[in-house]
């Protein structure tokens, strides 16, 4: 069975039970779409290792099981050494919406600004994140028709690409797009606009390109092509691991020359520039990729 996420943002939970944080979300609900948690509640995010990942309005999901009011699911579109077939995670089941589609294959549009709103064709309101996918339906003349988990509604075309339009130079797009989210609050497991962790920022960038490139830093130092650090361009991921660069995978960075990187730095931190030689995460550098 497939649902959709009918939430701006969602977390992936590692327990299908309630805390301290969910029970603030819901609250904030009340009266917000995209909720951006407090600095206090992104800490406890992470210390408590409460979730895994994040989704977006629109998500695919596949359910395999469901226990009381919550849904244990796989998402499709978020590669994973986890599991083959997505990453898993449990869902309050209020949070997603029935669809009968079974695949995410159809065009799409993206989202490009850091947020958005669409409006349904009863006049109500949405405010949707960076990077959130639609499938499009018509085009008007400063708006595009789009489907949603909850029917029918329009978005400015000035805020959306097409997702895997032609690009140039993919690599100064992601750039571009990065550049939007300087000072944006570090949030654990994080892929949106109401904040990123390492390899989310990294992961949703790419996504809004057509690029799926894995959601974890781990994952991601596996893909694309290989190449030296002296040779990097714009776009390209810089990936760190702990031991000088012998050890595990910790930390990924987007490459925006002159030896400088963008990235969503660390929990109770923010999306900041970092020049690499000098830095601490100079002797870890240990992949270089491209991603075209």
């Amino acid at each position: 069975m497939n649902k959709l996420v009918g939430r701006s943002n969602a977390f992936l939970w590692r327990k299908n039970e309630m805390n301290p944080v969910l029970a603030n979300i819901i609250k904030a609900r009340q009266t917000s779409d995209l909720i951006q948690v407090t600095k206090e509640d992104a800490m406890k995010l992470y210390d408590d290792s409460l979730v895994d990942s994040d989704l977006l309005y629109n998500d695919l999901v596949m359910v395999d099981k469901i226990e009381g009011d919550w849904a244990k699911v796989i998402v499709p579109s978020q590669h994973s050494f986890l599991d083959k077939r997505g990453y898993p995670g449990w869902m309050l089941l209020e949070d997603l919406a029935d669809t009968d589609k079974t695949t995410e294959h159809d065009e799409k549009l993206a989202v490009v600004v850091p947020k958005t709103q669409i409006t349904y064709e009863n006049g109500a309101t949405r405010e949707v994140s960076f990077g959130t996918l639609f499938s499009k339906i018509a085009e008007e003349e400063n708006s595009y028709r789009v489907e949603t988990p909850h029917g029918q509604a329009t978005i400015s075309r000035a805020h959306v690409a097409l997702q895997n339009e032609p690009r140039a130079n993919i690599g100064v797009d992601v750039v571009q797009m990065a550049l939007q989210f300087l000072d944006l609050p570090y949030v654990w497991a994080g892929i949106s606009s109401a904040g990123f962790d390492c390899s989310g920022f990294a992961f949703t960038l790419y996504r809004t390109c057509g690029k799926y490139i894995g959601r974890d830093a781990t994952e991601q130092s596996f893909a694309g092509e290989k190449i030296a650090y002296a040779d990097a361009e714009p776009g390209d991921l810089l990936f760190f691991a702990y031991e000088e660069g012998k050890g595990e995978v910790h930390h990924v960075g987007v490459y925006i020359g002159n030896d400088e990187m963008v990235h969503s730095q660390t929990p109770g931190s923010k999306v900041i520039l970092t020049k690499i030689t000098g830095s601490k995460y100079e002797p870890e550098l240990c992949v270089t990729s491209r991603h075209r």
